[in-house]
């Protein structure tokens, strides 16, 4: 049961991603282009991504010790709310192999720290 809500939870932060289109020789080469500046929209996705994980792991352990912290509660709608929009980011961006991995590594110290009755 934990597993299966892991895997709503998860797909929720968009790991699980639709078929990727496809590009054409001439996009291809536009996107060899714009790499370097994916590279580092990419890497600040990340570096933004985690330091979020981070916050909101630290909620949920509070929200796991006090379940009666009204700030606490509040906090973890507001780190909610600010990963609403990122689904389409992320399905772009896991198109690069090193994205991928390290999106996930975090997404599964997230989950990891997520019990069924603290998910959304």
């Amino acid at each position: 049961m934990k597993k299966d809500n892991r895997r709503k939870f998860i797909q929720k932060l968009g790991i699980t991603v639709g078929a990727t289109a496809l590009l054409t020789t001439e996009s291809i080469a536009s996107v060899a282009n714009m790499q370097s500046g994916k590279d580092l929209e990419r890497s600040e996705f990340l570096n933004n991504y985690e330091n979020w994980v981070n916050q909101y792991i630290d909620v949920v352990e509070k929200e796991k010790a006090d379940k009666h912290n009204m700030a606490n509660k509040h906090r973890i709608m507001e780190l909610s709310h600010q990963a609403k929009d990122w689904q389409e980011k992320i399905a772009l961006y896991l198109n690069d192999d090193a994205f991928k991995q390290r999106y996930i590594q975090l997404s599964m110290q997230l989950s990891d720290t997520i019990s069924p009755e603290l998910e959304a």
